[in-house]
């Protein structure tokens, strides 16, 4: 991973989690030139002892922002920065730009010369060198006037101008000319600030009363600390500017009683008031477990987008998920069950919501990631443990010979050594095991699924789950996989090891106007006849807009969109990833839909192959489907029963029942083959003329011709069914001819089951 140049240190300020309290509270940080009292005062009083170095740091990176000498360019993928810069200078006309908008430099012009602050968004790792004369604050006087050029005019300068920059970059790589230029800010969240936040989000979900008083507190005893503060001010301004006896001004002293006074009482309602938030920290811990688990999921979910581009979900909509699982969760009077209740939801539900965005191969990494972080956090992996899993032992000197190089290769031999001196307390004696007992190992390592088969002993009883994971990477690395599974069924059950149906018509709910449904495609994936289905089923076909995008479509998108969201029609804009020069459009086209629509029934679904051009935003805050085949037999035969179940009773009890029960058994056995076939896929183009991906289509039309054959005759025409379905179907010219016979073969096994 890149990292920030190192030669950046010298010339910014490079500070490290941003935690902000969580709104409503009152506005982080103020205009005011000293040293920003009360603002300071509501971020410590906004987190937790435990969480004193955080508030600091947060606090040490406002100050940067408003006082700097340079401009902030701030690291922000989070978007907590950005929200922040808005709220705070939302009263002060601030104005919105991008380096992608064509009048970007205009609205610059405009806003130095009234004064406006600007906020530059979504920078890549590179400015443009029309905004070197801001940045270096290269400002001329001409007469009277202060003027800045910008562009190719000279511009009024306003002093009460403002810049922010940010970053949706997560690790930017900023030259050393970008580094003297503007001010550094680290706003990244962690792990423990955004604990913090979502903490507060629970207890305000389940105990308002308790949220509702620590809201109160902040106000009054940052309100408290501001009037000393002004006491303080007056009573050195009149020190200040008194003459002759002090004790002769009597202005003076009846500020100083008042200051005694007030101050007494000040410092009475400060430590009660301490007390009381040191009660209220106490009872909102009880809840922290539930805010651990989601910030280590939303971590998880986090690291994704390393895996894939598309894999993008912002910090704000995870919180949309995260308090919807608290609301409606079951609920349970017993703090203890409620938490095991609430820790058991927000997991299932995550899990669920971002698994039907993940392909396939990349879902049993995602579970194993959320398992393996719970496990981490509560101890039960050592660090030790996890880096040995991911990158091995590091290169150990043989001191011991191998006992059998035509079992054990050298690679691996030296594995077993760093293994023992890797982790002394756990592994100390394996490698004279491994020598003295070389046949039991070996007899291990060669049963065909060792990853259930129990170690040689004493090492059975020794090791724990993970740990056995250890070893069987050591002799049978193909097998981690499975034993990956394996210790995910056992310490988060079977459902985090198999793939959720997607169901259109259960996601729906999910959707609103601004919310666009993205489909991530995968090679011969075709998601357009599940959307047509259920575009008919709400009956919505005649009001559902298809547009396949290329060169010349962006414009007609954009008309059509603009007419559906004042009609309420549904769009369908089909490979986005062909249109990348539109994308930017449609960016902004989907952040207008937060301004509303003219008909709130109006959805956009979107088609992509995975690109690196797709809108980042568009990704955060949509929601992503996948239209792949599970893996396995059983969940295979789920998601079609799933999608065929409208379909079960179309055949009713015509000519004695006979048309339903042929069309139900044979349903079934349509929907083993299919099920057999898609799991070939492994085998590549072996047994075919080419690679082909069976998908949905495939067995909607067979399916279809299944029914044509029950309801059309009287006796079921069995050979004209098997070769349809065998030879023409699945058959085609898909299928290597000395092969044709075996697979009209199968389909007549199945359709006698």
């Amino acid at each position: 991973m890149r990292k920030t140049s190192p030669s950046c240190s010298s010339s910014c300020f490079l500070l490290y989690p941003f935690n902000p309290p969580p709104s409503p509270s009152p506005r982080p940080l103020c205009s005011s030139p000293r040293l920003l009292l009360v603002p300071a005062s509501s971020f410590r009083l906004l987190s937790f002892p435990s969480s004193h170095h955080l508030v600091q740091v947060s606090i040490d990176n406002g100050v940067l922002v408003k006082t700097g000498q340079r401009w902030p360019l701030m690291i922000d993928p989070q978007m907590q920065a950005n929200r922040w810069i808005k709220n705070m200078e939302e009263r002060n006309g601030l104005r919105l730009i991008k380096l992608t908008d064509p009048n970007f430099l205009r609205t610059l012009e405009s806003s130095i010369r009234v004064g406006n602050p600007v906020l530059l968004e979504d920078l890549g790792e590179e400015l443009d060198p029309a905004l070197e004369p801001i940045l270096l604050k290269q400002l001329f006087k001409q007469g009277s006037r202060i003027l800045i050029r910008v562009g190719e005019q000279d511009v009024d300068y306003d002093p009460a101008f403002k810049f922010y920059m940010t970053t949706k970059m997560s690790n930017p790589h900023y030259l050393p000319d970008v580094c003297i230029k503007a001010t550094l800010i680290n706003f990244v969240i962690t792990l423990d600030g955004l604990e913090d936040q979502l903490l507060g989000d629970v207890v305000r979900k389940e105990r308002p009363d308790l949220e509702a008083m620590k809201d109160k507190l902040v106000v009054s005893m940052a309100s408290d600390k501001k009037q000393l503060s002004d006491l303080q001010d007056k009573v050195l301004k009149l020190l200040k500017e008194s003459e002759g006896m002090i004790l002769d001004n009597e202005p003076l002293i009846n500020t100083l009683q008042q200051s005694k006074f007030t101050t007494s009482m000040i410092v009475k309602r400060v430590a009660d008031a301490t007390e009381t938030d040191e009660q209220i920290s106490t009872a909102r811990e009880g809840y922290r477990s539930v805010a651990t688990r989601g910030s280590l999921i939303y971590f998880v979910v986090a690291d994704l987008a390393e895996i894939d581009p598309m894999y993008q979900y912002s910090l704000e909509y995870f919180k949309r998920l995260y308090n919807y699982c608290i609301e409606v969760s079951e609920k349970n009077e017993d703090l203890d069950k409620r938490l095991e209740i609430l820790i058991a939801f927000i997991t299932d539900f995550m899990y669920k919501n971002v698994c039907r965005g993940l392909f396939e191969k990349h879902k049993l990494i995602f579970s194993f990631l959320i398992c393996s972080s719970i496990q981490r956090n509560l101890g039960n992996i050592t660090t030790a443990e996890w880096n040995f899993i991911l990158r091995g032992a590091p290169p150990a000197e043989a001191k011991v010979k191998n006992p059998d190089p035509t079992f054990v290769s050298s690679p691996q031999w030296e594995a077993v050594l760093g293994l023992e001196a890797q982790m002394p307390h756990l592994f100390e004696g394996f490698v004279g095991s491994v020598t003295d007992s070389v046949k039991l190992w070996k007899q291990w390592a060669g049963t065909a699924m060792p990853q259930d088969a129990p170690l040689p002993e004493p090492w059975q009883g020794q090791l724990n789950s993970f740990q056995k994971m250890i070893v069987l990477k050591i002799f049978r690395e193909e097998k981690l996989v499975f034993a990956t599974s394996k210790y995910v069924e056992e310490k988060m059950g079977r459902s985090f090891t198999e793939s959720p149906p997607i169901m259109l018509a259960e996601i729906y709910p999910d959707t609103d106007y601004r919310t666009p449904v993205i489909f991530v495609l995968s090679v011969g994936s075709d998601p357009t006849g599940a959307l047509i289905k259920f575009a008919e089923e709400k009956n919505y076909l005649s009001r559902l807009q298809s547009i396949s995008l290329g060169q010349g479509q962006g414009p007609v998108a954009e008309k059509v969109i603009a007419q559906s969201t004042k009609k309420g029609d549904w769009v369908c804009l089909m490979n986005c990833h062909l249109a990348t020069s539109w994308m930017g459009a449609l960016e902004k086209i989907v952040e207008e839909f937060a301004h509303g629509v003219g008909d709130e029934n109006f959805r956009l679904w979107l088609t992509s192959m995975p690109s690196k051009s797709f809108p980042v935003s568009v990704l955060q805050n949509g929601i992503k489907l996948t239209n792949e085949p599970p893996k396995g037999l059983r969940a295979n035969l789920i998601g079609t029963f799933t999608m065929l179940a409208e379909e079960w009773e179309v055949c009713g009890n015509d000519r004695g029942g006979r048309d339903g029960r042929y069309w139900k058994k044979l349903l079934v056995g349509l929907a083993f083959f299919h099920a057999v076939v898609q799991e070939r896929r492994k085998y590549g183009a072996l047994g075919w003329n080419i690679r082909y991906e069976f998908n949905t289509s495939d067995i909607l039309c067979a399916k279809d011709v299944l029914k044509m054959f029950t309801r059309n005759f009287e006796e079921m025409p069995w050979e004209a069914l098997t070769y349809v379905t065998g030879h023409v179907n699945y058959g085609g010219m898909r299928v290597l001819v000395p092969s044709n016979h075996k697979f009209s073969s199968t389909t007549t096994s199945f359709s006698s089951l």
